[in-house]
């Protein structure tokens, strides 16, 4: 074969991306859409999904995390916003998880293996599990009903999560046309504070356009962009807070579930800490 005709890697890489993007994209948005018992299946498969590599990496870096209990620990607390009694049986199980310490390989470090297990519900599954109760008090405020589809629940939802979206990619662009001082040069070396800067502004400027489309009558615009601004500046170290756990396991992506994007953790590591920030100033500002 001709070497000018095989495609590049990084013309792959990128074409595999945008399928990814353009398939994974719309089930984001119907789940969004549909609210309700659909949105929380959706948040708690993506959670357990992601607290899974997060074990995955822990294991990588030398410890031993109790993967099972903390799985199904995880996915009953991130339910607990639209199923009460999951919040019960969730601590049921990290009661469980506990009492098997005495019980562990003698190879085991049961300090470490346990913070592993915490670590793993807390982050990633208790931070993302944040769009649940988003999604649902912001139907129940506006909407008049927790489980009610569609309305301006779907709509801040949306915007919460664009805002993380428009911030990366801002900030990817911005840095490549002015991006001269290093953010974090020991964890990610390409990412720069003009990037950082750039995707800030860029989540304020997604949130205005929301705000300027009508589609959020009830949300006023201090909340909006202070939630903005608090997304913008916080999602990016969130994406480099996970750069650094994968830098202490010595991988490059978190998994390969998402094709061109790693895994779910990749996917969603500035979300989820720019999610719960969101959600504080919208219930704070907004007396939820």
């Amino acid at each position: 074969m001709n070497d000018a005709a095989a495609p590049s890697p990084a013309r792959s890489s990128s074409t595999t991306r945008v399928l990814t993007a353009l398939v994974a994209l719309p089930l984001v948005v119907a789940a969004t859409w549909a609210g309700g018992y659909v949105f929380a299946a959706f948040v708690v498969v993506v959670c357990v999904l992601a607290q899974a590599e997060f074990y995955a990496l822990c294991r990588a870096a030398g410890t031993n995390p109790m993967t099972r209990l903390g799985l199904v620990a995880g996915g009953l607390l991130a339910a607990r916003a639209i199923w009460p009694p999951a919040e019960t049986l969730g601590i049921a199980v990290v009661v469980a998880a506990l009492c098997t310490v005495p019980f562990r390989d003698e190879r085991s470090h049961p300090v470490l293996d346990l913070a592993a297990t915490a670590g793993g519900i807390v982050y990633p599954t208790l931070l993302l599990a944040m769009l649940l109760p988003l999604r649902l008090d912001a139907a129940r405020a506006f909407d008049g009903d927790a489980l009610a589809r569609g309305g301006e629940g779907f709509w801040l939802t949306m915007a919460v999560m664009t805002l993380v979206f428009a911030t990366d990619t801002v900030a990817y662009y911005t840095g490549r046309a002015f991006g001269k001082h290093p953010l974090a040069p020991k964890v990610s070396p390409k990412k720069t504070v003009e990037g950082s800067i750039g995707g800030a502004l860029g989540a304020v400027a997604a949130a205005a356009a929301f705000k300027a489309s009508g589609v959020l009558p009830s949300v006023p615009w201090g909340a909006m962009l202070l939630a903005a601004l608090a997304a913008g500046i916080v999602s990016q170290l969130g994406d480099l807070a996970e750069s650094r756990l994968k830098r202490a396991a010595g991988v490059k992506d978190s998994g390969h579930l998402l094709p061109g994007h790693g895994g779910f953790l990749d996917r969603f590591d500035a979300m989820l800490v720019a999610v719960p920030l969101a959600y504080v100033v919208f219930a704070l500002w907004l007396g939820w």
